[in-house]
């Protein structure tokens, strides 16, 4: 886990993570983005709900690839947790890459560490947990062992 937890219950991030996690040697996963005007802030900085959809959108795609569409799989994905550091400031244009690395695996959840680069700037970290969903039976559900394989294969 990339994050542990000081005694008063707050996140605490440990120096050798922080490093890696900046570094983008340490995704295995990648997508391409693009700012779009529409993503930028009175101040015209890019908004933090776009750096949040940018995560989103890598995500999607990760979970498409393992053969488990979010949107069409048999299982949605839900998040239970997300954490985004906001390292630098992102305006209008710029082309991204979302990187992402699958850091722990449970039953029915998976640690997904991601990170934003413009150039060789990381501009967000993140971390959350995503748990795979049965639709029909409204609770968590087991991830099977193919796309638990593939997402080690893509992202592990």
């Amino acid at each position: 886990m990339l994050h542990r937890i000081d005694k008063q219950g707050f996140f605490k991030m440990d120096n050798d993570a922080s490093t890696a996690i900046t570094s983008q040697d340490f995704y295995p996963y990648w997508i391409d983005e693009s700012v779009r005007f529409a993503d930028l802030d009175p101040l015209g900085h890019v908004n933090n709900a776009a750096i949040s959809t940018y995560f989103e959108s890598a995500r999607v795609a990760l979970f498409s690839d393992s053969g488990n569409s979010p949107v069409s799989g048999p299982l949605s994905v839900v998040i239970a947790r997300i954490v985004i550091d906001f390292r630098s400031e992102m305006h209008y244009p710029g082309a991204l890459r979302v990187g992402l690395k699958a850091t722990r695996f449970g039953r029915s959840s998976l640690t997904v560490a991601g990170a934003i680069f413009h150039g060789e700037t990381c501009i967000a970290t993140s971390e959350v947990v995503c748990v795979l969903f049965d639709t029909t039976a409204r609770r968590s559900a087991e991830i099977p062992a193919a796309v638990r394989a593939r997402l080690t294969e893509l992202a592990g």
